[in-house]
């Protein structure tokens, strides 16, 4: 081995000294390298380091696939909200999707708004993650999302507490069940074989004479029963009023009932007023309210009272309430025939051919006495209407042209108006936008109508 080494060292003189010596020290490097100990590579001879890396290529594989599906589901969700503003914004009438646009809002409105602000975090998660620009996408998707689902909530707030409501958008994060239990539920009148009940929702605690309220329940005169709002019936008994939820005979397809709902519920007015004391009630503040074709009901029977038209199936003096308070009523039934959105299962011109027993033309004097305008008089009782903006199914203007004509007329009537609201926009859950707006925007006027009675 000394020989090999000077023989490695005069190769390395040589190599700086003489070039020629080039070929002598790269001989001598190679047999040295082949008399040295053999190196043996392990890459790719390892089964267990293999494993491991393709582990690791597929779990890095799933990991952006799963970014990817996150990423793009919450571009969805936030494109589709970007798309219910939209459609909240158009005319309701004008399509189906228009149509479940503007029913989402008072119901949905705080949880889309979250909901577009997890997509904007979600967005912004995924800034500096591969996909890059998906991330950035869905970011910009959920800015907008954001900007839209504030905007019509802020905007549905906004309107209640101007009418005097109060609500609570944390609160409406809370939604519960519609019903509730009633006190009592009792028979106010049998004709034609058939009960007609009052629900009874009795005030908490002893608060002395309170004042009525008898609700008419509303579903096309042909559906809905006196038990079907029962939360709001009990919120407003909690809140000092005895309320009776009436029900009226429905119409059938064989049997229209334009001419006997009206004289139930005018019997079932002169039954409240007359049994009011033994549930605590004080007769002489009655106040009728009623939804859609309830508010209908409701109208012409108070409208019709002032003017001594009502009649009663159970005879009696039909009395004059001190208030009408309704929510989309069916005041202008012709323009709900012509322009209604046709939901299905409940399309404006079926239910109104099934309450009158035919079309409108065929029976133009029908559809004279269950129009609304047809009883107003400057003797007609205070008046409050709350009305959704975008109400395809009856239509707003329809009960705004009502309004005005009225007011024209003597009556006393405000217009409250919840902008981004359908037909029926409270009832989609307890403790809703819309719900807490109806109560208390309800309750505040109520309150008002007092102080004046």
């Amino acid at each position: 081995m000394a020989h090999s080494h000077e023989a490695l060292v005069y190769g390395r003189i040589g190599l700086r000294g003489n070039p020629r010596m080039i070929g002598p020290v790269v001989s001598l490097g190679v047999l040295r390298s082949a008399t040295s100990e053999p190196t043996v590579s392990t890459e790719g001879n390892d089964p267990e380091g293999t494993r491991r890396q393709a582990k690791r290529g597929l779990l890095s594989g799933l990991s952006f696939l799963g970014r990817v599906l996150i990423l793009g589901a919450g571009g969805v969700i936030g494109f589709l909200i970007v798309s219910l503003a939209v459609g909240a914004s158009v005319a309701s009438h004008s399509s189906l999707f228009a149509m479940e646009a503007a029913a989402m809002w008072t119901t949905f409105g705080p949880h889309l708004t979250l909901a577009a602000l997890a997509i904007v975090l979600l967005g912004a998660w995924g800034w500096h993650r591969r996909p890059q620009r998906l991330s950035r996408v869905v970011s910009v998707i959920g800015a907008v999302a954001l900007a839209a689902s504030g905007l019509v909530t802020t905007q549905i707030v906004v309107a209640a507490w101007g009418a005097g409501g109060q609500v609570n958008p944390i609160s409406a994060l809370g939604l519960s069940s519609m019903n509730a239990p009633a006190d009592a539920s009792v028979t106010y009148q049998v004709i034609g074989g058939q009960s007609l009940s009052a629900v009874i929702y009795r005030p908490k605690g002893p608060v002395g004479a309170a004042p009525v309220l008898m609700y008419i329940h509303g579903g096309g005169w042909f559906a809905g029963d006196a038990t079907d709002e029962g939360h709001d019936m009990r919120w407003l008994a909690d809140g000092g009023w005895l309320v009776v939820s009436v029900n009226y005979r429905l119409a059938t397809p064989s049997h229209p009932t334009w001419d006997e709902a009206p004289r139930d519920v005018a019997c079932a007015l002169v039954w409240t007023q007359l049994n009011a004391g033994r549930w605590g009630g004080d007769p002489n503040r009655l106040v009728v309210a009623g939804d859609s074709a309830g508010g209908n009901l409701a109208v012409n029977l108070s409208y019709g009272a002032a003017l001594g038209r009502a009649k009663s199936d159970c005879g009696g003096q039909v009395p004059v309430p001190i208030g009408v308070v309704v929510q989309y009523p069916v005041v202008d039934p012709q323009s709900a025939y012509a322009d209604g959105f046709p939901v299905p299962g409940m399309e404006p011109q079926k239910f109104i051919e099934r309450y009158l027993g035919g079309a409108p033309q065929q029976f133009p004097e029908r559809m004279a006495a269950i129009s609304s305008a047809t009883y107003i008089s400057s003797q007609a009782p205070p008046t409050l209407i709350i009305e959704p903006e975008r109400d395809g199914l009856i239509p707003t203007a329809g009960v705004v042209r009502f309004a005005e004509q009225a007011s024209a007329d003597g009556v006393d009537v405000t217009v409250e108006l919840i902008p981004f609201a359908n037909h029926a926009y409270d009832q989609g859950a307890a403790s809703s936008l819309g719900n807490q707006a109806r109560l208390t925007i309800t309750k505040n006027y109520l309150d008002r109508l007092l102080a004046r009675n």
